[in-house]
């Protein structure tokens, strides 16, 4: 096994472990390639740690996504609250008027 890597069962604890770990291969893979089973081993290491990371950054979009879609569905529904009650107020003007 490589200097420096992590044996774990799960692929990461969070998006910034993944990411830190994916770093180290690539420095280390860079530097220092080792023996083709190590090579292996981080490759396939790496390939879980990018999709876990693509996966990550994909859910993250999608709840950006409905907090920007929620936004603006209470923003349109308070224009149109205020649209009616500028209506009403005109209305009211002009009875006042008369």
């Amino acid at each position: 096994m490589p200097a420096g890597k992590k044996k774990s069962s799960s692929v990461a604890n969070s998006f910034e472990e993944a990411a830190e770990e994916l770093e180290v291969i690539t420095r280390r893979l860079e530097e220092d390639p080792g023996s083709l089973a190590g090579l292996l081993e981080d490759f396939e290491r790496g390939q879980a740690l990018l999709s876990y990371c693509q996966n990550t950054l994909k859910s993250a979009r999608k709840r950006l996504d409905l907090v920007e879609a929620k936004l603006q569905t209470d923003m349109t529904e308070d224009e149109s609250d205020n649209s009616s009650k500028s209506g009403d107020d005109t209305h009211d003007d002009d009875v006042r008027l008369f």
